[in-house]
């Protein structure tokens, strides 16, 4: 086995680990859900997604963190490590949503039904209230890619600026937020949220997880193999 499929078998197969744990919190909940609801015969509106999340924030995490030494010591490049990890990174966010909303459309028919009376808030539902499985779904992907890329983002600038310097640029970035929030106008950026089609703001941030994801190449194309110390 060359490099390559090395590199690659290693991140699949750390996915492949990480959907399966949390897919499997996720149908224990479903079915803690549906039994609590059937039993008691009760009406109560929860939450599925947290599980599904979790997963591919760990998987991103993780992966960077733990896997990219190892595939070095292989022999792998970096280059190839980063290739192999997005698109494991895009199978697993793809793999995750698909299964949530498998459970979401059984409880669903399960609603219509009558036979639970069960609701799960998802994030399309700020797009419409009535059950839409496609808009939903997709609305769901680009959540997780926001998801993805928030949390790749901050763990490869950690890797490359150490605990120190990487702390200094967050406080300095959320001073500026903070500052804009408090002393700007923001009554028309809360107008034009308030207007614009809820399916393309979550494509914008779907776009935005992209590209942060997108934006750690070039920095892991010369990064250390471990994180930094606090000293440096």
């Amino acid at each position: 086995m060359n490099a390559v499929k090395g590199t690659n078998r290693l991140i699949q197969d750390d996915m492949r680990l990480y959907l399966m744990i949390f897919t499997s919190i996720s149908l224990m909940l479903t079915v803690v859900y549906l039994a609590i609801g059937f039993i008691f015969d009760v009406s109560y509106a929860t939450q599925l997604f947290g599980p599904m999340y979790g997963g591919i924030c760990t998987f991103a995490i993780g992966g960077i963190i733990t896997l990219f030494p190892v595939a070095i010591g292989m022999g792998s490049t970096r280059i190839q490590f980063m290739k192999s990890f997005y698109m494991n990174s895009v199978w697993m966010v793809a793999g995750t949503m698909i299964i949530l909303h498998v459970a979401y459309f059984l409880i669903h028919l399960l609603q219509e039904k009558g036979i639970v009376d069960v609701t799960l808030y998802q994030p399309g539902m700020l797009y419409s209230s009535k059950y839409h499985f496609l808009s939903y779904l997709w609305i769901d992907l680009m959540c997780g890619f926001l998801v993805l890329g928030i949390s790749v983002f901050p763990t490869v600038c950690w890797m490359r600026l150490g605990l120190r310097n990487f702390f200094i640029m967050f406080f300095g970035v959320g001073l500026v937020i903070t500052l804009i929030i408090t002393l700007g106008d923001l009554g028309e950026f809360t107008l034009w949220i308030a207007r614009i089609n809820r399916m393309t703001l979550f494509t914008v941030l779907g776009c935005i997880g992209g590209t942060l994801l997108l934006s750690t190449y070039p920095m892991m194309k010369n990064a250390p193999l471990t994180m930094k110390s606090k000293k440096d």
